[in-house]
């Protein structure tokens, strides 16, 4: 039974079910990459509450704003998830 104390799933839901759970930020990064044929000019925005664990993974400074990786800038963002600048 459910309890009617706790709230029904909306289409506001954030969990995505195409995206495994076992993906860390720099995966999510390599999917995000993998999308584009071309990383020329590319920025993608990473969320902020991701930010420190993706720079210690890449051995960049955490308390930069952006930084390189595969020739992309990642750049520290308000976002939910990694998303390329130009389509935000």
């Amino acid at each position: 039974m459910n309890d009617p104390n706790s709230p029904a799933p909306t289409h506001l839901d954030a969990r995505d079910p195409g995206k495994p759970r076992s993906l860390d930020i720099r995966e999510e990064v390599e999917r995000e990459l993998d999308a584009y044929p071309s990383t020329e000019n590319l920025v993608l925005l990473v969320p902020e509450d991701c930010w420190g664990d993706l720079t210690r993974q890449l051995g960049a400074s955490p308390q930069a704003e952006e930084t390189t990786y595969k020739g992309v800038r990642l750049r520290k963002a308000a976002v939910s998830a990694v998303v390329a600048q130009d389509g935000f």
